[in-house]
């Protein structure tokens, strides 16, 4: 019969520790913001995120860069299906969403002319 040391039992909980704690990205790329309210514009510029899947009590990170030194938007968390706003940031921040459905990102310009790239990642928080 096998008795794992106390050792073994601290080292193998120590390692499902770190496992359990890391983050992961689950969203990254770049866009034009959504000055244009349309994923897709005419010229055929990305304006939103894929879709991807968020689930119920998770927490979600979410950050962004936009160029230029006077820009700011806001990042706009939509249902895939109905393109309605299910959250919403103007900073860097954390979302847990309230249940589980497929998202995507766009981000809404709300100083300067618009049309600038916007740089994001949403990860799981550690």
């Amino acid at each position: 019969m096998y008795l794992p040391t106390a050792q073994s039992v601290l080292t193998a909980g120590l390692a499902l520790t770190g496992t359990m704690t890391k983050s992961k990205t689950i969203v990254e790329g770049s866009v034009l913001d959504y000055a244009i309210e349309e994923c897709l514009d005419s010229d055929g510029n990305a304006r939103c995120s894929k879709p991807f899947l968020v689930s119920k009590s998770t927490c979600y990170k979410v950050e962004w860069s936009t160029e230029g030194v006077v820009s700011h938007t806001t990042a706009e968390f939509r249902d895939a299906g109905s393109s309605e706003i299910v959250f919403y940031r103007d900073t860097d921040g954390e979302w847990t969403p309230e249940k589980g459905e497929l998202v995507y990102l766009d981000f809404k310009p709300k100083i300067g002319g618009g049309n600038s790239t916007v740089d994001y990642k949403v990860k799981t928080c550690a």
